[in-house]
């Protein structure tokens, strides 16, 4: 099951994208590796273990998230997401439920720290570093004071996609 998910959202990427993105292509390599990295956090890092994501909305910031990767970053919203890494991202997450682009996650969370929808989720994705055929991205998930994760993934570009191969730096789960 996993496999298949991971290869349909590979497919709605590069559909989104209009085609795969070699590190020659740095503008649609982020696009993808973004995609990418936030439906590996979804379906198989989400803080409640194995199996299909328990969310029932998917709340994205529309801007790059200074907590991806760090729930102790600094620092305000950084350059809003490009219309190409929105609609890759949107592609990639869409199979997994409803999508909804937010400017500010405070705004979308209750007093107790929960999202404001219930069973929904707030993502973020930080600006991605390639490295020729690696790159990172840093990610974020919170879904209230005690549900949330922040880890910077390590990607590789291999056999003409990009694919989660690992985590780099520290990991924090709330």
């Amino acid at each position: 099951m996993k496999h298949f998910a991971l290869a349909t959202v590979i497919a709605l990427v590069v559909a989104a994208c209009g085609g795969v993105a070699g590190p020659e292509d740095p503008a649609q390599a982020s696009a993808e590796m973004m995609a990418v990295a936030l439906v590996q956090l979804i379906t198989a890092d989400h803080p409640f273990g194995e199996g299909h994501p328990p969310f029932t909305e998917y709340l994205i910031q529309s801007s790059l998230d200074p907590f991806a990767g760090d729930p102790t970053g600094d620092g305000g919203p950084g350059r809003a997401l490009t219309a190409d890494e929105q609609a890759a991202i949107e592609a990639a997450v869409a199979p997994f439920g409803p999508v909804r682009w937010i400017d500010d996650p405070a705004e979308w969370r209750t007093e107790d720290l929960r999202p404001t929808i219930e069973g929904a989720v707030i993502l973020g994705v930080g600006e991605p570093v390639i490295d020729g055929t690696t790159g990172l991205v840093p990610v974020s998930l919170w879904c209230g004071g005690l549900c949330g994760t922040w880890l910077t993934y390590r990607l590789d570009f291999v056999d003409g996609a990009w694919s989660v191969t690992g985590t780099e730096g520290p990991r924090a789960i709330s």
